[in-house]
């Protein structure tokens, strides 16, 4: 019973490693990049409570494809905002993305290419 117990727990923190490993520390990268110039490199610490929940949704959205890195987050009209980046993939190409983000809270177009 107790090596059944060690076993599948040191299966679990490998499975588990691989999914932190490639996708990041999903909230911790994402503020820090935002707010820190961390983790997903948006120096911009002075981004409106607008553009900043684009470019939270946005990079949540954009995570599900890899690790994300924002390259610009700016305000396009009264009701939306833009939001553009790269996201690193498992085949090590770096595809880039764009994001529109709307004041009703919803993304509105998201395209990767």
């Amino acid at each position: 019973m107790r090596k059944t117990i060690v076993t599948a727990m040191a299966a679990g923190s490998i499975l588990l490693g691989g999914c932190t490993a490639y996708g990041g520390d999903p909230l911790g990268g994402l503020l820090g990049g935002l707010l820190g110039g961390g983790g997903y490199g948006n120096t911009n610490t002075n981004l409106s409570q607008f553009e900043q929940a684009a470019a939270d949704a946005c990079g949540r959205e954009a995570q599900r494809y890899g690790r994300v890195q924002l390259t610009n987050v700016q305000q396009a009209t009264n009701d939306t905002v833009r939001v553009d980046g790269r996201i690193e993939t498992r085949d090590t190409r770096n595809d880039e993305f764009t994001c529109t983000f709307r004041s009703d809270n919803r993304i509105v177009d998201f395209r990767t290419g």
